[in-house]
């Protein structure tokens, strides 16, 4: 008995050090990401300005940053503040692989989106209809796994406050699709069949 506690001990400890070298990774690599995009914003170039939701830019980063630092808490410390409906080192684990996995892949969709990018909450018309790599199967990449960083946040911290973050992003998700997807249909004779032949967030499903 005395050797399975230790065993289980060891597992939930070396669990939290790759949980937390993950989320710490990815937080890092985020906001240096966000942080290059935006700055002195070269995004806007030539181009002409698009519908945007000027509020979501603090509201997200806000949410953002305080996920993280609850999760990455989560992963040490048993407090009051966190809310916490489990803890459990497998969701650990299976979060931060979620998180992961949301990452990696949101790399790949910048890397496509290239020069097109612009931020929701300071959108600009892209110069054209960006349609290979995750952009040929989801009009909305970048949102996908934007979104699958944060409910990776919610399920490795098991936080109902990190939970709320993620739904109120998801709100905002689909909120900023409306208006980006209306803006691209006027402006791109094309999009309306790009979107016959596409999801726009989730794949067979939405």
């Amino acid at each position: 008995m005395f050797a399975f506690d230790v065993f289980d001990t060891d597992l939930v400890f070396y669990s939290a050090i790759l949980c937390t070298t993950i989320v710490s990774l990815v937080f890092l690599g985020m906001s240096v990401s966000y942080t290059r995009k935006r700055a002195d914003k070269h995004y806007a170039g030539n181009r002409y300005p698009a519908p945007s939701v000027p509020g979501f830019g603090w509201i997200s980063k806000a949410m953002f940053i305080s996920s993280m630092i609850l999760t990455l808490s989560g992963f040490w410390v048993d407090a009051w503040f966190l809310v916490t409906l489990y803890e459990n080192a497998g969701m650990q684990l299976g979060g931060s692989l979620l998180v992961l996995f949301g990452f990696v892949n949101l790399k790949t969709a910048f890397r496509h989106l290239g020069r097109n990018y612009s931020p929701s909450f300071d959108a600009y018309l892209p110069s054209e209809l960006v349609t290979s790599g995750p952009y040929r199967f989801i009009r909305h990449p970048v949102y996908l796994f934007n979104l699958c960083v944060s409910f990776g946040l919610a399920i490795a911290s098991g936080s109902l406050l990190v939970m709320f973050n993620a739904l109120v992003g998801l709100l905002f998700v689909l909120k900023i699709i409306a208006i980006e997807e209306a803006s691209l249909r006027q402006h791109f004779p094309g999009y309306a069949v790009y979107t016959q032949n596409s999801w726009r967030l989730i794949p067979f499903c939405f």
